[in-house]
């Protein structure tokens, strides 16, 4: 999971104590239930309020202190199961001999379309503008002739 947000970061090196950070749904301003309470935490710290319109959150209250560990307990619950059932799904697919992710990369059409004109010379653009194949297909195929 990748925790490089420059929005957020922009947002963050900008902020001075007094100011208000402000978001109208309060998940989206991290990814896991431990980073949005360090970021608040951290905020507070450094006296800055934040608001989140979606839940009436306002963490210049112990109330809403309160209020939004459980909401961030409550989306990455949320988040785990979703990502729980995800994978049982995959499995189920699997167990029944179903093909999971993107399909094989190999198009016998395509492959003899770029064996001939490589056999011929052309080049790798070549080819891409000959065949109207994509530049990594053909490149995927070469590799594999």
């Amino acid at each position: 999971m990748s925790l490089q947000r420059p929005a957020l970061d922009e947002l963050l090196g900008q902020l001075r104590e007094g100011d208000t950070v402000l978001v109208a749904r309060f998940f989206r301003l991290s990814r896991s239930r431990d980073h949005v309470i360090h970021l608040v935490n951290s905020f507070h710290q450094r006296g800055i309020h934040f608001k989140a319109l979606d839940l009436g959150i306002d963490t210049t209250t112990p109330a809403g202190k309160f209020m939004l560990s459980i909401f961030a307990s409550l989306a990455e619950y949320d988040r785990e199961s979703i990502l729980e059932k995800t994978k049982a799904g995959q499995q189920l697919a699997a167990a029944q001999g179903k093909h999971i992710g993107r399909p094989k990369g190999l198009d016998a059409e395509s492959l003899a379309k770029v064996k001939k004109a490589l056999e011929k010379g052309l080049s790798v653009a070549e080819t891409v503008t000959l065949t109207g194949i994509s530049l990594s297909s053909v490149k995927r195929y070469r590799k594999h002739l």
